[in-house]
Formats: structure tokens, sequence, C-alpha cells
């Protein structure tokens, strides 16, 4: 009896062919691991179609590509590969059809994140969402442009300034714009990436406190707390429009804020050399004779009112929180002009001196000459504008150069003129200053004091609208609730109290002369928390006692006048440290002289002598380097 088992391998017997044909009805497979060759029978394929190696137990998934022996398999075209039972029945009981239907296996550069049920639902959404930020986008930097234009309009024809700011202007805000990217093609995909992570480490950071919370459960308590999960794993755009709407407007808010736009008519007054200073520009915003607070309601009149396009309204886009001050808007002109590389010049001193001297009472003519020859000697760089809002003002540098000016001309050296002044009756001039014992110079310099006493009495610091309560009425209505309208109830409410008003002030006449009084200019307090009141000279020694108590008051220490001193040349004055803090010491005629210039240019006392103190440190530098440039071009061989 003939055994197929042991037929040659070049004899396939039975019907149907076998691939274990040859070697005894093995095969001999090389072990694509280890590289062991392996003889194996049909029975140690356990009807699965694959053959584990002995000597490392890796699975061999494919015979034909690790067979020894070539002429294990012939090359027949009905060779197939053993498969188990099975599978080879229910590989039969498909149709052809089915196997045509059968999906073709997905590309390698097709994604692998989930999709949403409906086929192209995320690149709609991704859409619809930059379009709104586009819409946004559009509007917001049209009605910032508006609102300049406002703004240049008002400052030409009502404060008298060059119309030349118009043009100037125009360029800084256009190369402005370009500067802060706003309108990049992927601005508002960047800006919904930007925030979906802040809301993911918030997420993580709330579920890493809880889950701490779990760890370390208070005493009785038997569950741990149940932790929410916020709707934030869902997509922004579906969950809340409205959040996505002010996630555009917080990014435009950053980017090109609403003050930029009084920073760029700062700076272009500068430019153009216009005696306008931030002080200015922050009083005008602040009263409303400046486009800024209410400007928001001429917009929509201006560029039409477009909800279909842009869903948020004015008031939500263009209306400020605040009006920043003036150090802020001076810095951030520096910062304008900073990024859209423009080349600054230094302040109009000859004008901004001027206009000082003026409002001080002062005679321009005698002062302002010496004054123009120190800024062109010394040029501090404290002149140019800087991004940096703790760097000193510019107007303080000019006021610095100013009172130097005043104390080389008059003399002010500590020698008590003050406190002659003080011992005097009322406004009078002392009889010293009447006689001719008294030198011209002397004179000039009391006189000097006197002005500005007075000067620093008049000048006003305190806005239009505190001035009474109808004022500052008319005020909240116009600027601070513009476009928000009363009922008739409401009406006849807010009139039943101004006549109540109206009638205590009738009844009180004493109280109503205060308020005028104060109003003059008697009770007021300036920004630098000095009173703003008009006052009289002090008489005898309570004039030296309330400006030793005014002193204090401002961190500095009064000096008693010199009674001998060694030189008439110039005093530099020195701070000390007294209890831990510096103190600033001087005599009362420098403090009467460098407080009303102070509360002119709107600064601390302080502030104003740690500038006057810098000027003179670079003042003797450039006299010293002077004094060794001459000694050696006397002495060259030294």
């Amino acid at each position: 009896m003939d055994d197929d088992s042991g037929a040659s391998s070049d004899h396939y017997g039975g019907a149907s062919p076998d691939h274990y044909g040859g070697g005894g009805g093995s095969i001999t497979i090389v072990c694509k691991m280890c590289k062991d060759k392996g003889v194996f029978s049909p029975d140690d394929d356990e009807d699965d179609g694959y053959f584990t190696c002995r000597e490392c137990n890796y699975v061999n998934t494919s015979t034909q590509a690790y067979v020894a022996d070539p002429r294990d398999f012939q090359p027949k075209p009905s060779f197939i590969i053993r498969l188990p039972s099975q599978s080879t029945k229910t590989l039969k009981s498909l149709s052809a059809n089915h196997i045509q239907r059968a999906p073709a296996a997905p590309a390698f550069d097709e994604p692998d994140e989930p999709r949403d049920f409906v086929p192209g639902a995320a690149d709609v959404w991704v859409g619809e969402t930059e379009e709104l930020g586009i819409r946004i986008r559009q509007r917001y930097v049209q009605g910032l442009q508006v609102i300049l234009q406002q703004q240049l309009q008002v400052l030409v024809e009502r404060h008298r300034a060059g119309a030349l700011i118009c043009g100037v202007a125009g360029t800084i805000w256009l190369r402005w714009v370009a500067a802060s990217k706003v309108f990049d093609e992927m601005w508002a995909r960047k800006v919904m990436t930007e925030d979906e992570a802040a809301q993911g480490l918030k997420r993580r950071s709330s579920s890493g406190g809880a889950a701490l919370g779990q760890l370390l459960p208070l005493k009785g308590q038997q569950k741990p707390p149940e932790v929410k999960c916020e709707w934030g794993d869902e997509p922004l755009i579906r969950k809340d429009r409205r959040r996505v709407e002010f996630i555009f407007l917080r990014s435009l808010r950053m980017m090109l804020p609403v003050y930029s736009t009084l920073s760029v008519c700062f700076l272009a007054c500068h430019v153009a050399r216009e005696a306008i200073l931030p002080t200015d520009i922050y009083r005008w915003a602040m009263e409303g004779k400046l486009p800024y607070v209410a400007a928001f309601t001429q917009v929509d009149k201006l560029l039409g009112t477009t909800v279909k396009h842009c869903p948020l309204n004015a008031r939500q886009l263009f209306r400020p929180v605040r009006v920043i001050g003036a150090r802020q808007l001076e810095a951030t002109a520096g910062s304008i002009a900073r990024r859209i590389g423009l080349r600054l010049p230094s302040v109009n001193f000859y004008a901004i001196a001027q206009r000082y001297l003026s409002e001080l009472s002062l005679l321009i003519e005698r002062i302002l000459p010496r004054a123009c020859r120190i800024y062109e000697w010394v040029m501090p760089a404290e002149l140019w504008l800087s991004s940096n809002p703790a760097r000193v003002p510019t107007r303080v540098c000019v006021m610095a150069i100013l009172i130097l000016a005043l104390r080389v001309q008059y003399n002010i050296n500590g020698q008590g003129i003050w406190e002659e002044i003080s011992a005097s009756n009322g406004t009078n001039l002392p009889s010293s200053m009447k006689s001719g014992s008294s030198t011209s110079e002397e004179f000039g310099t009391r006189e000097l004091l006197c002005t500005l006493a007075d000067a620093y009495d008049k000048i006003d610091v305190a806005h239009d609208y505190s001035k009474d309560l109808h004022s500052y009425l008319k005020y909240c209505k116009d600027v601070v609730f513009p476009g928000i309208a009363c009922s008739v109830k409401e009406k006849y409410v807010i009139e039943d109290f101004q006549e109540m008003y109206e009638r205590q002030q009738d009844k009180n006449p004493k109280v109503r002369m205060e308020e005028t009084r104060s109003t003059n200019g008697v009770k007021k307090r300036g920004r630098d928390g000095t009173s703003v009141g008009a006052r009289r000279l002090p008489t005898s020694s309570s004039g030296i006692r309330s400006i030793n108590s005014e002193m204090e008051d401002h961190g500095f220490c009064y000096m008693l006048p010199r009674k001998h001193p060694r030189s008439d040349g110039y005093l530099h004055y020195r701070r000390k440290t007294t209890a831990g803090s510096l103190a600033c010491i001087a005599h009362a005629d420098y403090y009467m002289l460098i407080r009303s210039f102070a509360k002119l240019a709107e600064v601390d006392v302080r502030m104003m002598h740690d500038s006057m103190l810098k000027l003179e440190r670079r003042l003797a530098w450039i006299e010293e380097r002077i004094g060794v440039s001459l000694d050696a071009l006397h002495n060259p061989a030294s």
C-alpha cells in the first residue's frame, strides 16, 4: 500500500495538493527572530496556519518567506496557504458581491482623530468661527479709526493744534495697526487655540486639586467630594457663541487698546512740535472735552448700524473701562514709536518752557534765554519719550531746567529770604524790600518767591465737573452714562431732588458761600495732596511753623537759613537716612520754588526734587570733564 505521507518532495499525493510535500510530510522553516532552522509537521500548526519557533517562541506568520529549501514549495499557480477550518468555511460562504462591497483599507495620510457624525461638520464650525472673528475685527478697527479722527478734529478746532497732526497721526496709526499684526490670516484660529489651551490648563489644575482632596479626606467624611466636569470639553462655538465673541474682543483690546487712540494723538502732537502735554490729553479726555469716554455713541452714526455683520454693539466694543493717567499715556506713546521704528525728536523745550513761565506769571524774556542755554548744554536723555512707565516724565525734566535757571539767576541758595517774607504782615512786602538797603538782586528774589506763592494758590488742578452739583450731574449724563434714557417717573424724581437741593441752598446762605469759595479755590485739594485754596501769606512765627509742617508732610526736612555762608556759590542738596528711609533736606526758599513747578506739572514734590538732583549731577559731570580737557590742553606733557 502506498503511503502518501512518504512521497517525495516533487509528488503531491491525492486530488488536492498539500504544502507539506517533501521531507516525509514536513517542512523546514528558518525563524525570523533567532534564525533557527526547525522541521515542522502538519500537526504543529494547530489549525491556525502559523508556526511557533521552538527556541524563542516567535510566531512566524509567513511560511513561504522563511522556508529553508525552495523546493519545499512548488511554483504552481494553484498554490494557497492552508487556513483554519472555521475560517475556510467562512471564506467560502462569502460571495463575490460581498467581497467587492468590502471597504478599502484606509490610506496612510488619512487623519486618525475622531470625526463628527456628520461628515465635514468640524470644518463648518471652524469656518463660522473664523468668519465671526473677521467681522468683529473689521468693525473694531474701523471704529477705533473713527474715534481717532474725532479726537484729531477736536484738537485742531477746539484746542488750537496745528492741522499737521492729522497727517502725522494717520501715518502713525497705519503703521501701528500693521505692527500689531491684528490682520494676520491665522489670527482667529490662533486666538481660539490659545483660549482652549488656557481652559484646558484650568481644568487640569482644578482636577488636580480635587484629586488631592480625595487623597486627603477630612475627618468624618465618608465619601470623596464629587468632581463635576465643566462644559469646556465640548467645542466652544457650539456651547456658547456669546463667549467666543468676547474672546475675540478681548484679544483685540489687548492688541489695539482703546486708549491707544489717545497715545497716537499725543505722539502726533509730539512729532509736530506742539506744546500739548500728556496732562492736557488726560484732562480733556476725563472732562469730556476730547472724544474718548462717550465716543462710542458716534460710531454707529458715522459707520452705520451693522448688526448682521458684527453681533457686538458699539458700547461693548469701544466703551473704555477707565481713562489712563498722564504717565501711562506718555509711556504708551513711546512704546508705539518703538514698535513702528519711529525716530523721535526731543520735546519742544522752548514752547513748553514758555507756556509754563506764562502760567506762573514769570518774566519770559529774562528767564527763557538762560534756560535754553542750559538745555542746549546738557541735553538730558529724559527729554525723549520712553516706553518705561517708571521713568520720570519729560515735563518734569523741563521743569528742572527752569528751576535750575531760576536758582542761578536769582541766587536762591538758602539765604533765608522766605523767612523774612513770612515775618512780614499779610501780603505786603517787608520794609527792607522798600528801603534802599536791600540790593536789586535780593528784591528780585523776594518778588520771585511772592509771585510763585501767589501762582501756587491760583493753580487749579481740579476738574470742571467738580465745581458744583449741577455740573457734576450734567457730566454724568453726557459723559459717564451717555445714551441711557430715563423713564418719565425717573425724570420727575430727578427734578424733585434738584428743587430740594436748590431750596436747601437758599435756606443756608453760609453753606452756599462756602461752596462758592471752594469753587474759587479755597478748600480744593490737588492730586499731589496739597491744598489748592487761595490763602494769605503767613505772618510771624506761624508762617515758619506752617511751611515746616508742609515740608514734613511731603517728606522734606526743614533747614535753618545759612547765617554765615562760606561762599555764594551754587548749593547742592543731599538726602539723608532717617528712621530707615530717605528724607530730603532743603531750605524754605528752595522748597517754595519747586513746589509751584511740581503742582503745575501735576507731580509730587519729591519727584521734582529727585529730577533736580539728577540734573545737577549731570551738570557737575560735564563741568568736570571740561576741566580735565582744558587742563590737558594747557599741560600737554602731563
